[in-house]
């Protein structure tokens, strides 16, 4: 895909997870790149220059709650990619009003700035899976009741329709991704609140315990972040992605106890220890997911390219190697 090559693309929370694996895929497209980070932790910033290996890219530290910083960042782009956000169903219950001022007024205030532009860039938000909320063991397309069980699904949602107003009444053109256990490289081995594959995957390496709650019989569906990120990249410049709303995972779905098992047999250490659930994440618990992609897949002409144990092996290697374990 060559449509990139000196395309100016914006990327707020750059420095996160699905950040720097965009970074990677887009500097290899020849695309000219500028990230908003809210904070310089030196393991991102270390990975960051790793992955540029002396090409460029604008580094922005600030928050999306401000105004300023934003008309700034902004300026200039053709297509902004929207990862900024506060990650966790269980926080959010905890700081519903944090929450709230990150992943809605954070998001209104890039729209608002966005609006004023005199010419519109192209936004892609990536949202989840937890606007769904409970859904049973039936196969879950995009017209699937939106019932979140978390204020922190409940702000997904929410941030959705704005997109979708935005457009409605002032032409602002947008894409919605609702993506579902993306694991790979470059997710800090610090943060707790999100990303169970490579929390597990970190866990095994150290011979630690891979906690599951209660029986760990609930489906998921998970997919390795490069494949999410072409699927996304597709999505920024396809010509029916304008207003238009894709669930994004690997489409086949195993029990968080087969992962857990699969892990630890691959890694050769660790231990998979059932524990009682907690009360907070009991409450935000949505039960099995099984992810219906065929709309994405046909729309985009996009298939995942790792099967699950080849992205598991892939990941296990990097976390090894930043470990320092053999």
């Amino acid at each position: 895909m060559d449509c990139y090559s000196g395309k100016n693309i914006l990327i707020t929370g750059g420095l996160g997870f699905l950040g720097l694996n965009l970074v990677r895929a887009l500097l290899e497209q020849n695309a000219k790149i500028k990230i908003l980070t809210h904070t310089l932790d030196p393991q991102p910033v270390g990975w960051l220059e790793e992955i540029r290996n002396g090409r460029q890219v604008e580094v922005c530290q600030g928050d999306i709650q401000n105004p300023v910083v934003i008309q700034e960042f902004l300026n200039g782009g053709d297509i902004v990619f929207n990862f900024a956000g506060r990650s966790g169903a269980t926080k959010s219950l905890v700081d519903a009003s944090q929450d709230m001022q990150t992943n809605i007024a954070g998001h209104l205030n890039i729209l608002e700035t966005l609006r004023k532009l005199q010419q519109y860039p192209r936004i892609i938000f990536v949202s989840s899976r937890l606007v769904y909320g409970v859904t049973g063991t039936q196969s879950v397309n995009e017209s699937f009741p939106l019932n979140p069980t978390s204020i922190y699904g409940l702000h997904k949602l929410t941030a959705e329709h704005y997109y979708r107003l935005y457009f409605l009444h002032y032409g602002i053109p947008f894409t919605v991704v609702r993506l579902t256990n993306p694991y790979g490289p470059f997710q800090d081995p610090c943060r707790k609140d999100f990303g169970i594959v490579n929390r597990f995957i970190i866990s095994a390496i150290q011979n630690g315990n891979l906690e599951i709650y209660g029986d760990g019989s609930q489906l998921r569906d998970y997919i390795y972040v490069e494949d999410a990120t072409d699927a996304l990249i597709r999505a920024a410049v396809a010509t029916n992605g304008v207003n238009q709303i894709w669930n994004l995972g690997y489409g086949d779905s195993i029990t968080l106890e087969e992962m857990a098992n699969k892990i630890v047999k691959m890694v050769g250490s660790g231990n998979v220890r059932k524990v009682l659930w907690p009360s907070k994440a009991q409450k935000v618990e949505t039960g099995d997911f099984r992810c219906d992609t065929s709309r994405i897949r046909s729309e985009l002409n996009w298939r995942p390219k790792f099967q699950l144990d080849d992205g598991l092996f892939r990941t296990i290697e990097i976390y090894k190697n930043l470990l320092g374990k053999p």
